[in-house]
């Protein structure tokens, strides 16, 4: 996200919009792109034209367009105090996941910032559609979400890709002042009476994770301000685990690597799924490698 020059911000004229807009400016601030997209989706089903014919005033779709541009600009100019970053309003008629997929074919943005709802009314955007077809990284806001970064938290299962991650999470702490943790979550094989882990097997458990994070450690170049804790899961959702660390640390984001193929452990396809479905009330931030993602994309939908 650092690195991150254009962004995509869709919308869907809901109260979400404000605090999108809102948490999308104060991030701004902090992330410096040089250009922000916002999209809005226009229903090409017959509920427009429902809509417009509600208001006698409007003459055509078009006038129609044009006064949802303006309600966008004016929600802008709420929230961006002299932006440094260019804003772009663009409305498109379509189905908005799909119109999405579309649009992110032919927009060069590296971005994509959405909308996570849980307590508004609203379909919104299909997550998994989303997750599957667009290569970029991909940040998801709840309604709840906090205009701060003090505290930042980011999956890990000691790869190259989690490495990546934990250095977007340093760049980001050092720049709002804030801290780092990477969790590493493992679990004992699965217990059945009365095949049960003796206490040295659960040791020997232990300090195989130890080992494998201290080679992690010596990889990569793992900044200094990022701490490593290591969670043991015991039951439910991997995510859960997720979860209570994100109360443990009072964390405001989470950011988690993405992989195209040959996912593995515990920051899998899978994985990656149920943490965009979980409601964490904080935004979780998939990174991806764009081009590496893109050509898994071409590949898998190649003749």
């Amino acid at each position: 996200m650092i690195n991150s020059k254009h962004w995509m911000v869709c919308l869907d004229l809901t109260k979400m919009d404000s605090i999108l807009i809102g948490y999308v400016s104060f991030l701004a601030k902090i992330s410096q792109p040089t250009t922000v997209t916002f999209l809005h989706v226009v229903d090409s089903g017959p509920q427009t034209l429902e809509i417009i014919e509600q208001f006698p005033e409007i003459e055509s779709k078009e006038e129609f367009l044009d006064l949802l541009r303006a309600d966008i600009h004016e929600k802008l100019d709420e929230s961006f105090d002299e932006p440094e970053a260019e804003l772009r309003v663009i409305i498109k008629e379509g189905k908005p996941t799909n119109t999405i997929i579309e649009v992110s074919k032919s927009l060069d943005f590296d971005l994509l910032i959405v909308g996570k709802k849980t307590g508004y009314v609203g379909e919104g955007i299909l997550p998994k559609q989303i997750l599957k077809y667009v290569a970029t990284s991909i940040l998801f806001v709840p309604e709840n979400s906090r205009y701060q970064l003090e505290n930042i938290l980011v999956p890990i299962d000691f790869s190259e890709q989690s490495a990546s991650a934990t250095a977007v999470a340093s760049k980001l702490a050092k720049i709002s002042g804030g801290a780092v943790t990477a969790q590493h979550i493992y679990e004992y094989k699965a217990q059945f009476f009365p095949y049960l882990m003796s206490e040295e097997e659960m040791k020997r458990v232990d300090q195989k994770t130890e080992d494998k994070k201290n080679a992690f450690l010596n990889s990569y170049p793992i900044p200094g301000n990022v701490n490593i804790s290591l969670s043991r899961h015991n039951k439910g959702k991997l995510a859960d685990t997720v979860y209570d660390k994100v109360l443990n640390t009072q964390a405001d984001i989470i950011i988690v690597a993405s992989k195209a193929k040959r996912f593995s452990a515990l920051i899998s396809h899978d994985f990656t799924d149920k943490m965009v479905n979980y409601a964490f009330g904080v935004p979780l931030l998939l990174l991806r490698n764009q081009k590496k993602y893109q050509e898994y994309l071409d590949d898998l939908f190649s003749d």
